[in-house]
């Protein structure tokens, strides 16, 4: 249905419900908050797995002796779970099923 402004309704590609200035291919707002938060989830577990594996590593193989190794190894891990998350949930968000 074309409308006043010119700007046609149109379809969320998931739930089929029309919005008014959406662009073709896209989600509507709800569609999208709820992949997102699917993809937040992955992205957590995701991570959190990766972060321990690091932090394994850091354990076993930086020195204990002078302490300022250990605190380079703790930033890596922050950097790690960090870094996870976000490049996860991009990806998720882009090939979770709809």
């Amino acid at each position: 249905m074309q409308l006043s402004g010119g700007s046609p309704d149109v379809p969320c590609l998931t739930c089929g419900k029309r919005i008014f200035g959406l662009q073709w291919g896209t989600d509507c707002p709800e569609c999208h908050a709820k992949r997102g938060a699917r993809a937040s989830r992955l992205a957590g577990r995701v991570a959190l797995g990766a972060t321990f594996l690091m932090a394994l590593y850091v354990w076993f193989r930086v020195p204990a002796e002078p302490a300022l190794g250990r605190i380079y190894g703790a930033i890596a891990v922050l950097a790690t779970y960090v870094l996870m998350r976000r490049i996860v949930s991009r990806i998720a968000m882009e090939y979770l099923p709809r």
